[in-house]
């Protein structure tokens, strides 16, 4: 039996991996702040003290003196693994949050940020998925048909946070070119807990249990640029550096099953964040209208995942914006996203498969005073469902949806 419990074992194996939120590529998340929601594109903003993350290189267009900036997300999931007509579903909600800081003097500013920058939330599989009932006709097969498929009860869960402290400073070369440099800390963690049971006529059921944890932290680097050539036209540039992560596991249960395939106590696996470069461009065609366009290129390719890289190409967020300031003290904005991912439906995670999407958003903001600010957003991520057949289980197809809402303030001492 012991092939049967290594195939138990890849429960796991790609569970610690898991992520759960939108905008971005399989692993990096760029959904930080309620300004953010409201527009899905930030690159090339000069507004609100969340561009510490999104155009750090344009803090210096803010207002002189300290701005804070805060805001929590609320993300309802559904996500379903449908198996030959049978769906298993998943429907845990997660909750993001988001704290920037800026001081502005001059020509110089220093920032700091705080967000997740990878996985993002949790899956709750409590009925089982694609990996559960893979792994239970396994054992059925393997053990001549003493085991009957399917399994009696099974389940799954995981969770995984990246998460992020950012500290930096930019400088204005003159009107038009202002340049900025990070440095980031990427403190990640992952857990994961799965369970199969099946029945036989002829002897005690059969459970297996498989958990463990992850943990792992590093350092990166974030290059920015903004160009500003005249009043109207601004352009955001931000390349963040692959952050190398290698995750030290802690086996919980089923440490003779995970080391079949590698995962051993007190050991490391690579899995780096990849690099990426954003780039946005924002016009105003009036004192009332500013329009941005925004693309976000992932590295995924590039970087280390102990060989789970070759399985998946390069992504990218592309989208537009649209803000129209109606007062002086209301402004309204609705933005678009395209992501494309770029994999192949069979290496995909069934926990939350890499689905291509689109992503509407919208959302006001409002100056209560000139220092004190607000904005409200909501949007939802329409993912393109994908199907493949599994030469074990048989038809296997994949469908989710995101729907999102978002608050924040902001204070500015001026």
């Amino acid at each position: 039996m012991k092939r049967v419990f290594t195939c138990a074992g890849g429960l796991l194996l790609s569970f610690a991996f898991v992520s759960a939120v939108y905008g971005g590529a399989v692993d990096n998340k760029t959904n930080w702040s309620a300004e953010y929601i409201r527009t899905l594109n930030r690159n090339a903003a000069t507004d609100y003290a969340d561009i510490a993350a999104y155009n750090p290189a344009g803090t210096v267009k803010l207002e002189e003196g300290f701005i804070i900036n805060g805001s929590i997300q609320f993300l309802s999931k559904d996500y379903k693994n449908i198996i030959n007509g049978t769906s298993f579903e998943s429907d845990e909600p997660s909750y993001i949050p988001g704290i920037f800081g800026v001081y502005n003097k001059k020509k110089w500013s220093l920032f700091g940020a705080f967000s997740n920058y990878g996985g993002g939330g949790k899956v709750d599989f409590s009925q089982g998925n694609y990996r559960t009932n893979l792994i239970a006709a396994g054992i059925s097969a393997q053990s001549g048909g003493i085991y009957e498929y399917p399994p009696t009860a099974q389940s799954l869960t995981a969770e995984s946070r990246y998460l992020g402290y950012s500290l930096g400073g930019a400088f204005s070369i003159n009107e038009m070119f202002s340049v900025s440099l990070t440095a980031r800390y990427i403190d990640a963690s992952k857990e994961a807990d799965g369970s199969v049971t099946l029945s036989s006529q002829v002897t005690d059921p059969l459970t297996r249990k498989v958990a463990y944890e992850q943990d792992s932290s590093g350092w990166g680097g974030i290059i920015g640029l903004n160009i500003a050539p005249n009043d109207a036209l601004n352009i955001g540039f931000r390349y963040e550096t692959e952050t190398d992560l290698d995750f030290t596991s802690t086996v919980l249960d089923g440490g003779d099953i995970l080391e079949g395939i590698g995962i051993v106590d007190g050991e490391e696996t690579a899995r780096n964040l990849p690099a990426l470069l954003a780039l946005g461009v924002s016009y105003k065609f009036s004192d009332k209208l500013r329009v941005e366009a925004d693309l976000t290129y992932y590295y995924n390719v590039r970087a280390e995942w102990s060989g789970a890289e070759e399985n998946v190409e390069n992504g990218y967020d592309l989208g537009i914006a649209v803000e129209y300031l109606f007062t002086d003290k209301l402004l309204g904005s609705v933005g678009y996203l395209y992501t494309k991912l770029g994999m192949d439906p069979e290496f995909m995670l069934p926990e939350n498969p890499e689905l291509d999407a689109s992503t509407i958003g919208a959302g006001i903001a409002y100056a209560f005073t000139e220092k004190f600010h607000c904005n409200f957003s909501l949007g939802n991520s329409f993912y393109k469902d994908d199907s493949w057949t599994s030469p074990t289980i048989g038809t296997v197809e994949y469908q989710k949806s995101i729907f999102f809402l978002a608050f924040g303030l902001e204070y500015r001492f001026m």
